[in-house]
Order: C-alpha cells, then structure tokens, then sequence
C-alpha cells in the first residue's frame, strides 16, 4: 500500500473500536425490535387463549347460574306446595275434628226423634229437637233426603233390599237411619231400604 492509499483508508477508515460499537448498537436496536415482535406475536398468542379463557369461563358460569336458578324454581314450587298441603291438611284437620264431634251427637239426636214419636205431644222433646236440629243447621249439618228418591252408595248403605216389579228400580223404599252431610261431606250414611 502506498502512502495515498494509507490515507485515504485513514480518511475513510474508522477506528475498530468505532466499528465495533455501531455494530453492537445495531445489534441492540435489532435485538430489541426482535423481542418487541416477539412479544407482540406471544401477546397476540396470549389473547386468544385469554379471550377463549373467558368465553370457556363464561360459559361455565352461565351453566352455573341457570343450575342453581332451576334449584331455585324448583325449591320455590316444591315450598309453595307444601304451603298449600299444609294449609290443606289443617283445613282437613279442623273439617274431621268438627265432623266427629258432631257424629258424636248424632245417636243423642235420633233418640230423641224416637222418643218423640212415641210422646207427640211432649212439648220438651219437640223444643229440643228442634234446638238440635237448629244448631246442626248452623254447623253446616243437613240430613240426606233418602224416602223415595233413587240409591246412590254415595250416600246410602242398603241394609234390606226387596223385590217389587211395580216399583221403579234401585228406589229407596224406607229409611231405617238417617244419614248426614257436613258441608257437602257425608259424615254419616243413611241405613236404607231399596227395592229391585
């Protein structure tokens, strides 16, 4: 090399040490972009796993919620029944406890209408009848109407049954013991006689 040369290469040359720290600063920059694409791109990988993270989750807590919904509902139908039931059973309860109490009475009441037929002019026995018959009204008590009418085993027990071809059929032809409703409920079955 000639002396030209030597300084035009030293004009044109840079120090190694120049040379090394450019190339390491380019280095840097391109390192640091690298990571910054690479982030971006994991980032990018991130958040679909995320966005499916949380639609996998929402779902689940949709199917949750809806589950414990329908716990719900069906917790609330089954306390409204037994509400109902309840109410029910009482209402029962006080129906059966009230129609005993007035079964009770009514062997009292027939003999008294016995006693009555056989003393007709017995003031006392017609006033108390009538008291009884009075009160049975209030309570809801109602004698089923039996004589003539056609048998239903609803309400009448046919304890004598006759043959009659003049008579119509399944007639009751006498009453042997009154029969009684309470408030639409048979709490005692007329004894009957019924013909065919």
């Amino acid at each position: 090399m000639s002396k030209d040369e030597k300084k035009n290469n030293k004009k044109n040359s840079i120090p190694d040490e120049e040379v090394n720290a450019k190339e390491a600063d380019a280095n840097t920059e391109v390192t640091a972009k690298e990571p910054d694409s690479n982030t971006a791109k994991s980032n990018e990988c991130h958040t679909v796993p995320e966005d499916e993270n949380i639609s996998v989750a929402e779902a689940k807590m949709r199917k949750q919620l809806d589950e414990q919904k329908d716990k719900y509902v069906r917790l609330y139908a089954e306390y409204d029944n037994y509400r109902k039931r309840s109410a029910k059973e009482k209402t029962d309860a006080y129906t059966d406890a009230y129609a005993t109490a007035v079964k009770a009475f009514l062997p009292l009441l027939d003999n008294l209408e016995r006693a009555l037929e056989y003393e007709k002019d017995n003031e006392g026995f017609r006033m108390i009848v009538k008291q009884m018959n009075d009160i049975f009204d209030k309570l809801g008590v109602k004698e089923i109407d039996s004589d003539g009418k056609e048998f239903d085993p609803n309400l009448h027990n046919a304890i004598i049954h006759e043959d009659d071809p003049e008579k119509g059929e399944n007639l009751v032809l006498q009453t042997l013991q009154k029969g009684y409703t309470m408030n639409g409920k048979v709490i005692r079955h007329a004894m009957v006689k019924v013909v065919n």
